[in-house]
């Protein structure tokens, strides 16, 4: 059995303890299920879907330590990813997308072709604003602000996901 089935395992198992019992207790949170194995694998990523999760888990289901400031980096051929934690849980993540390299400021690209490659439906997002080099969107079910952008000459194009910018 893997760490990652483990991991889901003992989370089945902790909801389950009680079942049955008439308990008085008030409700409790859903607990987040973490993607699953092959998601991890994918060539495709949805980043976003690990925020609201505690470093040492996200940690543990990727299989990389924190840096030393608490967030975790995963690159690949194609991706260089960053989750970054406030007080231990992740809250932010972004992707360079590497093989987009070099980007230009004055070169328009398309976001919607950006999004396919981590995953993201464009038809599903609310369009905020559209800049040669940026295409800023909503996604009101999972309550995020994505953004696509080239920031300087030369480097990768970057798509970040961010629930605390959320406009709505």
């Amino acid at each position: 059995m893997t760490k990652q089935h483990f991991i889901l395992a003992f989370l089945i198992s902790a909801m389950l303890v009680g079942c049955g019992k008439d308990t008085k207790q008030a409700p409790v949170a859903a607990i987040p299920t973490p993607p699953p194995i092959s998601f991890v694998d994918s060539e495709f990523t949805r980043p976003y879907k690990y925020h609201n999760f505690k470093v040492e888990t996200v940690s543990e289901i990727l299989g990389v330590e924190p840096n030393a400031v608490g967030n975790i980096e995963v690159e690949t051929d194609k991706h260089h990813i960053l989750y970054e934690a406030t007080d231990g849980i992740i809250t932010y993540s972004e992707v360079r997308m590497l093989e987009t390299t070099p980007c230009s400021l004055n070169e328009s690209f398309d976001p919607a072709v950006m999004l396919d490659a981590v995953a993201v439906n464009v038809a599903n997002l609310d369009p905020q604003t559209r800049l040669t080099h940026l295409a800023v969107y909503y996604d009101h079910n999972e309550k995020l602000k994505i953004s696509v952008a080239c920031e300087q000459d030369g480097v990768p194009i970057t798509v970040r996901f961010s629930n605390k910018y959320y406009g709505y």
